[in-house]
């Protein structure tokens, strides 16, 4: 396998219905919103709108690492509310990778399935010697993403009730 593709399993648990948890991770324009530090940007190619197969969204990314990265995420599928589908293209390069969503306990049990080929120059070039570093990195993120998502899903919450 190329030094350039990644495999990853990350395991999340937040605690919000499913229902809630899908309809936030289904709108990745909004990801800017509350993975804060991590996306920098997040501009809808096909505008906005209830989330849907084909939708794409022209994203900047960042991890721990000083670089950034420019990648399309197009949504492919969507099975409300435990499948998100989608694929992306850019510094990332996907077929298929997916958000799973199950009822858990007082929540949400969420599994990102993420198969990416980075094409960014710096990190291709770099995979072979840095792969566990890029590893760490996305793992920087990921922690970010599942502190914010349930900080985030506790804010609007208290907007509700005010």
């Amino acid at each position: 396998m190329p030094a350039n593709i990644y495999h990853f399993e990350d395991n999340w648990h937040v605690p919000f219905p499913v229902e809630k948890v899908w309809q936030v991770l289904s709108q990745p324009q909004e990801y800017p919103r509350w993975w804060r530090g991590v996306y920098l940007s997040a501009e809808p190619l096909d505008g906005y709108g209830e989330a849907k197969g084909g939708k794409r969204v022209a994203v900047v990314a960042r991890g721990w690492l000083p670089y950034k990265l420019k990648f399309t995420i197009e949504t492919l599928t969507l099975k409300k509310p435990q499948l998100i589908e989608f694929k992306a293209t850019g510094d990332f390069v996907t077929d298929v990778s997916r958000w799973v969503l199950k009822p858990e306990g007082d929540g949400t049990s969420v599994a990102l399935e993420w198969n990416p080929r980075v094409e960014k120059p710096v990190v291709r070039l770099l995979s072979p010697i840095l792969k566990p570093l890029f590893r760490w990195n996305h793992n920087w993120t990921m922690k970010r993403g599942q502190r914010q998502i349930v900080e985030y899903m506790e804010s609007v919450e208290m907007d509700r009730r005010e």
